[in-house]
């Protein structure tokens, strides 16, 4: 009997879990029960009734309306109906509203959750959420003028974006509500969930149909990045995720293929990820990327504020490229007066089936008829040329000798990331330097060795030391005595358990030096590697220099998703050797007068070989603080003394064993 009763259990079960439709059948079966039980009993044990049918109507009126309850007469007719209307009261009003809630609420969690696949074209299909989504969805939404030129170029009407995410979360559309600010709008941005390496997952997401698939990256040890395999899982995670789709397309012969942006964390496998998907694929390798940046920035302090406005759609300049077939023959530097709001940094010209960059052109550049002119302007109207030009021939010789730097450097290291490698070979790679690396972190020297070695780098060399210690504590950092450096480095420490752990350990550190360091001069210039941009503003007073990385490749992914073109440009401008963007003393020049304007002094460089972008006025004595000024009005004058610094696009000799 027990057995018996146990499977009549487990039947039960089985049925009511198969949904509200079988849970709903099995409360009809009870309602007519409890109907055809009374009306039998009043039908038997009274005179009242003629048929069956009308007592067994009468029961269930009572069972559906308590109403019914004051019409009855007799005793026994009033205790049935009393205990057909109770169960009345939990059969109606309990179960069948209990479940009906909670089919509602299935089906709401589940449309939350964001299964139900979607039918659109030409979307921006971002797969994962990481530190780097917020900030690609802001920039994408943000560059309103490039965006619609993107669109136009592809035949789509408006922007889409949809981002595929491990788990689709309230919360998580509040962080991007947040992020976003004046900009959100729900009508542009669509959740899904799953994950990018499951081609029905994909499916759910129309990644066959997409615009631009975006393969974004990620910073911190809570996205599977630790002190040394995490950027391996993350890669391999990246690679296979396009291998399902370029399988998929395969499998069923579709002649569409989505352009990808893909971030890779270590850059070394960007062949292999090229193999994985095929042609239609733009790689942003972050770990070169932002040892570039870096290395560009110890050794020019003041580029950060630069590489913010580049690459920030929202402050002041940003980089364009165009075509203007009627300036076909017409040499490049005859141009200075043809573009009033805007720099001529070079073209792209198509070599062999792929684009080149030739920024810093050199002396008697013609343009050919598919050339793609590089601007540095606020707008894209800027780039347009004068209704009429007049080519005004320059004399221009070869880019100006640059004085050689300090035979050797000492640059200390605080914390540890990925990137270190990296970083490590880019410095090597600029000739007539000279650099003596010491690196200070809790992470075992044992382990980061190993990690060296792993990329090419030997320990052996004498030029990489490494020290264990902790950067936030005033004795570690006295035993290295930070003030005989050069330059200091806090790197972001992506082996933590949270980017929020890593900038905070960051801050604190930078605290601790301030309170090291001599008050006056020389003193070792300072830059700061964060994770969360809202930690910039803590910084504010400082003289130490902030690189938000994570911001920086999000928004170099959202420029390449608009115009691929423009991942050549980067390569070219912050790769060691070629065209490089620098400071250089007014005195370098040789400038006649003290005062010029902007565009007079720009025809003056130009002639000595170089291109002149903007300028930065230090800090005097008699409280002018200075400031960075990225393409200035171009009648502005500028006071050309021994405060100022001229951010020119400069020429250098090919590095050797430059990374890429």
């Amino acid at each position: 009997m027990r057995r018996l009763y146990n499977r009549f259990k487990f039947a039960l079960e089985k049925m009511l879990l198969r949904g509200a439709h079988y849970q709903l059948l099995l409360i009809a079966i009870i309602i007519a029960g409890v109907s055809l039980t009374a009306g039998y009993l009043v039908y038997t044990r009274t005179a009242g009734f003629a048929a069956f049918s009308d007592a067994a109507w009468w029961a269930f009126l009572r069972l559906s309306d308590p109403g019914y309850l004051g019409d009855d007469e007799g005793l026994f007719l009033q205790v049935v109906s009393t205990v057909v209307t109770v169960l009345g009261y939990v059969l109606f009003l309990g179960a069948l509203i209990a479940i009906m809630t909670q089919w509602l609420h299935g089906t709401m969690r589940r449309l939350e959750l964001g299964l139900t696949p979607i039918s659109q074209n030409d979307h921006f299909l971002i797969l994962g959420w990481t530190n780097r989504t917020s900030s690609i969805v802001r920039e994408l939404v943000s560059s309103e003028g490039k965006v619609k030129r993107f669109l136009r170029r592809i035949g789509a009407r408006r922007l889409r974006i949809v981002i595929l995410s491990e788990e689709v979360t309230t919360e998580l559309h509040l962080e991007l509500k947040a992020s976003l600010g004046t900009l959100w709008n729900e009508r542009l941005i669509t959740f899904r969930s799953g994950s990018s390496l499951r081609a029905d997952h994909l499916n759910r997401v129309d990644f066959m149909h997409a615009g631009v698939i975006i393969l974004p990256g990620s910073d911190s040890s809570t996205d599977d990045i630790d002190r040394v395999d995490g950027a391996e899982l993350l890669d391999t995670r990246t690679i296979k995720s396009l291998l399902t789709m370029a399988n998929y397309r395969e499998e069923h012969t579709a002649e569409r293929q989505p352009l990808v942006v893909a971030e890779l964390i270590d850059g070394r496998k960007g062949d292999i990820a090229r193999t994985a998907y095929g042609s239609s694929i733009e790689l942003v390798a972050s770990d070169q990327v932002i040892s570039r940046l870096m290395a560009q920035n110890i050794r020019h302090a003041g580029l950060s504020w630069v590489y913010a406005e580049l690459l920030t759609h929202s402050l002041g300049n940003a980089i364009y490229v165009r075509e203007w077939p009627r300036l076909t023959g017409t040499c490049i530097h005859d141009l200075a007066d043809a573009f009033p709001d805007a720099i001529v940094l070079g073209v792209l010209r198509e070599v062999n089936g792929s684009l080149r960059p030739v920024l810093n052109p050199p002396t008697g550049f013609m343009l050919e008829q598919s050339d793609r002119i590089v601007f540095l302007s606020r707008a894209w109207a800027d780039t347009e040329p004068a209704a009429s030009i007049v080519p005004k021939q320059q004399t221009r010789t070869a880019s100006s000798s640059v004085a050689a730097p300090p035979a050797q450097k000492r640059l200390l290291m605080l914390g540890w990331n990925h990137k270190v490698p990296a970083l490590v070979r880019e410095l090597h790679s600029y000739d007539n330097e000279e650099w003596d690396i010491d690196i200070l972190s809790l992470v075992p020297a044992e382990e980061r060795d190993v990690y060296m070695t792993r990329h090419g780098l030997a320990s052996d060399t004498g030029r990489v030391r490494h020290i264990e210690g902790d950067y936030t504590s005033t004795a570690d950092l006295q035993r290295v005595h930070p003030e005989r450096y050069d330059n200091i480095l806090f790197l972001a420490n992506n082996w933590l358990s949270s980017y929020e752990e890593s900038d905070a350990r960051t801050i604190l550190g930078n605290l601790v030096m301030r309170e090291l360091l001599p008050t006056e001069s020389p003193r070792p210039e300072i830059l700061v590697e964060l994770l969360d941009p809202d930690n910039r503003a803590l910084f504010s007073r400082t003289r130490a220099e902030v690189l938000i990385s994570s911001e920086i490749i999000s928004h170099m992914i959202a420029h390449v998703a608009l115009r691929h073109e423009l991942s050549d440009v980067f390569e070219e401008l912050f790769t060691a050797g070629g065209a490089e963007i620098s400071f250089q003393p007014a005195g370098f020049y040789r400038f006649p007068r003290t005062e010029m304007t902007f565009h007079e002094a720009g025809a003056h460089i130009s002639s000595q070989g170089d291109i002149l972008l903007g300028y930065r006025s230090m800090p005097r004595a008699n409280g002018d603080s200075g400031g960075m000024y990225l393409n200035p009005p171009h009648d502005e004058t500028l006071v050309l003394n021994d405060s100022t610094r001229l951010l020119v696009l400069k020429t250098y000799p090919q590095a050797h064993g430059s990374i890429g």
